[in-house]
């Protein structure tokens, strides 16, 4: 198995919009500290692209950039991260 992933902004917001509904906050902020987070906990994690589009579809009800972002940049860092990182997440 390998020890990173590959994993972007996008997929980190859906799991926030989608278990805090009450979170107001946007999502570049969200996603600054997201990357913020990541590169705290693993000094090698990468940027790997800005601006990816987002593969919501064109009739999710949900792609008001308000809630889920149309673009995201992805990263690359250790795996073993992601329990740490998805309990903060839940803070955000």
């Amino acid at each position: 198995m390998q020890q990173t992933i590959k994993m972007g902004n996008d997929e980190f917001i859906l799991h926030i919009r989608k278990n805090n509904s009450l979170c107001k906050t946007d999502n570049k902020v969200l996603g600054q500290k997201i990357w913020k987070w990541i590169l705290a906990k693993d000094s090698n994690a990468k940027e790997i692209k800005n601006d990816v589009p987002c593969l919501w579809g064109t009739n999710t009800p949900n792609t008001n950039p308000e809630i889920l972002p149309k673009t995201a940049t992805q990263f690359e860092f250790q795996r073993s991260l992601l329990p740490q990182l998805y309990s903060f997440l839940e803070t955000l």
